[in-house]
Order: C-alpha cells, then sequence, then structure tokens
C-alpha cells in the first residue's frame, strides 16, 4: 500500500472495539472525502489565479478508496487513486498529488488548532458542509484519531465531539449533529402550495419537531395516525448554547409498533409510579426516586423500545430505579443510581458469561454499546 497516498482514521470509542464500524458512522468517510476535495479545489484556484474555472474533469479525478478496515480499535484506510488521476488529468496529476497533501495537512492543523484554540484557518461554505456531516454521530466519550499525526507536545491529534464543535461554531452561530430518539406525532398533512408533506413529533429533548417527508408517506404512513409513538434518526442544527434551531436531515422516521407502544405505556406508568413513592417507602427506610434516576430511566425506555414488553422496574433503597430483563440465554440487571448514572450486570444462564460494566452516563456511548449488546440491538 502506498503510504504517501493513504490516510487513516482511528475511530476510538466502545463501538469500535475489534475493528467494527457501525454501519451509522460510515457516512463519516465521503464526508472525509469531501472535506479533502474541498480543500484540493482551493489550494488550486489559490495556485492559479489566473484561470475562472477548474479543469475539465478535475473532481473524478479527485477519487478516493476505502481499502481496508485495520485492527486497533476501528482504522479505516483512505486511499487517493492517482491511476485514475492520471486517466483523467494526465498533465495535473503531479500537482494534484501535491494538493490532496497538503489538503490532508490543512485538515489535520486545523483539528489541531481547535484544540488549542489557536487556528486562525477559516472554512468556506464547501468545507463547512463536509465538516458538517464529518464525526456527526461522535458521542462525547468517542474521537477520531488521525493516525500518526502528532501536536507539538507530541499527542496524537484528534477530532471529537467538542473540538467538532469549536470548528463549526467559530465565527458562525450553529451546528448540527445527529439526534434519534423516541417521540409522540402531534399531526401529519401535505403542503397546498408545494404539496411537500411534513409530520409533527413532540419530543422530552427538543419540544415539537416539524419533519419533511414525502406525501407518499404521510398519506401511507401516518394518516390518521396522531399519538402514535415514533422512533427517529435526524440531523439537527444546534446554536453555540446547543439550543435547537431546526431539522437539518431526516435520516429515518418509522411509527412503532402497537403491541410495542402498550409495553412501553405499561412501563412508563410503572416509572411515573414508582416517582410518587416518598421517604421511607420501605418499611421506613428507602429515599424516593429522584428527577435524575427517572429522566434516566425514561431516557433507558426509549433506548430500544421492542424490549419494553421484558422489563421489570423496581425502586432502590438509594433513590434510584432497577430495570431487570432477560434476552437470550442471558439475565440482565440495569441499575441506575440517584445520580442517574448507570451500570449493568449480567449472568449467562446455565453457562458461565458474566457482564458487568462498572459505572457509566447512561448517555454515553459506552453504555449504549454495552446496553446494544445484551439487548441486541438498537431497534
Amino acid at each position: 500500500m502506498d503510504e504517501r497516498r493513504t490516510f487513516r482514521l482511528r475511530y476510538v470509542g466502545a463501538r469500535f472495539e475489534g475493528a467494527r464500524m457501525p454501519l451509522d458512522v460510515l457516512p463519516d468517510l465521503p464526508a472525509f472525502r469531501d472535506l479533502l476535495v474541498a480543500y484540493v479545489k482551493a489550494g488550486w484556484r489559490e495556485a492559479h489565479t489566473d484561470r475562472e474555472r477548474l479543469p475539465k474533469g478535475f473532481v473524478r479525478g479527485l477519487k478516493f478508496d476505502l481499502v481496508g478496515i485495520e485492527n486497533g480499535s476501528a482504522v479505516p484506510a483512505i486511499k487517493w487513486d492517482s491511476d485514475n488521476a492520471q486517466l483523467q488529468l494526465p498533465e495535473f496529476r503531479d500537482e494534484i498529488e501535491v494538493l490532496v497533501s497538503e489538503a490532508f495537512a490543512k485538515l489535520v492543523r486545523l483539528v489541531d488548532g481547535a484544540a488549542s484554540q489557536t487556528s486562525t484557518d477559516s472554512l468556506n461554505s464547501e468545507e463547512i458542509r463536509a465538516l458538517n456531516r464529518f464525526g456527526s454521530g461522535l458521542q462525547s466519550d468517542e474521537r477520531i484519531e488521525f493516525v500518526d499525526q502528532k501536536d507539538t507536545a507530541g499527542n496524537v491529534i484528534y477530532l471529537d465531539a467538542y473540538r467538532r464543535k469549536q470548528l463549526l461554531t467559530r465565527g458562525r452561530n450553529s451546528y448540527e449533529v445527529r439526534f434519534d430518539s423516541v417521540g409522540k406525532l402531534l399531526g401529519s398533512g401535505v403542503d397546498e402550495m408545494d404539496l411537500n408533506g411534513h409530520i409533527e413529533i413532540s419530543t422530552t429533548e427538543h419540544g415539537t419537531l416539524r419533519l419533511p417527508i414525502s406525501p407518499e408517506r404521510v398519506k401511507d404512513e401516518f394518516d390518521g395516525k396522531i399519538g402514535a409513538d415514533v422512533q427517529f434518526r435526524l440531523m439537527i442544527e444546534l446554536d453555540k448554547s446547543d439550543r435547537f434551531m431546526h431539522v437539518a436531515d431526516v435520516l429515518e422516521i418509522d411509527l412503532i409498533d402497537a403491541k410495542v407502544v402498550a409495553d412501553l405505556e405499561r412501563c412508563r406508568g410503572r416509572i411515573d409510579a414508582l416517582s410518587s413513592l416518598a421517604d421511607g417507602w420501605h418499611d421506613g427506610a428507602g429515599k424516593a426516586p429522584t428527577q435524575a434516576s427517572v429522566a434516566s430511566a425514561h431516557r433507558l425506555l426509549a433506548r430500544n423500545p421492542g424490549l419494553a414488553a421484558s422489563y421489570s422496574i423496581f425502586p432502590t433503597d438509594d433513590g434510584g430505579l432497577l430495570f431487570e430483563f432477560m434476552h437470550g440465554d442471558w439475565d440482565y440487571a440495569i441499575k441506575i443510581g440517584p445520580d442517574g448514572q448507570a451500570e449493568i450486570y449480567g449472568v449467562e444462564s446455565g453457562g458461565e458469561g458474566e457482564m458487568e460494566t462498572g459505572i457509566l452516563d447512561v448517555d454515553s456511548e459506552r453504555f449504549r454499546a454495552k446496553f446494544d449488546e445484551a439487548a441486541g440491538g438498537r431497534w
């Protein structure tokens, strides 16, 4: 493999252990390509101020391939196809190779500058669009490392959710992130002026959202289903203070099965009933469930609606909540503490397997990965 033309990104986090690349992060790779292409185009225009347009076939000459996912967490290796550049732009191939190398160096410098907040590099609109997609699904405990790229202190340079936000909001008021959760359908319709369809859903996190979808889906799937539960995955725009601004893109939206809805309502009712307990509920001992534990319980419930039928939910003496369930040949317990943090215990029935996560943030990707492992998948 030609190392000069190959770029490696190491995805670090529980989801990526064992060289796994979850499908919902694969859009990062074309976004990474688009970032490099945007930098190359800008570099060309800077070097050729006498030309108004890019050479014919310029973008087609910038072809990148995923040539492997290596061990060491998950390390996708992305290679620039110089043979294709030779075919499309033979007279410019060598110059473009230099520009591709410089583009990667600029991207790394940009990310490094976000860490120290010393970067003065500006982003054009094309680069911003690509960066809004690159790393959009990163959770608070995940990062993308640029393999073999070190800062002045000798530490590997990486992009995480915080640095990504710093880059996108520098000189601007907003940035985009991925948002997936469960809500309720409030309304649906087709706009008379342009015949575009939409639905409105309520969410715990961001209130009422209006989602554009096709008129056909409005009619076939959502018409007459007011009050139904829906599960969704969106790209949303937030301001610098993480306040919701608008929906940028609808990636996935589906009604939840009626049986699952009934199971969810049973669990919600149980959580609400337990939240009304008073101190001393357990023979004079036992603290009332805290608001933090109740909020985390509802978020856990939304994580995998299909699992609601198997949950048994109990209060704990310290002001937390306990979820017990079986999946496959395993018995699981999820203990949510009074601070809203949680830990998962699992024991294999008739076997010797065990799982114990330690205390984790319910919204952390490590907790989500371990919960998905126990629950057999997200949805």
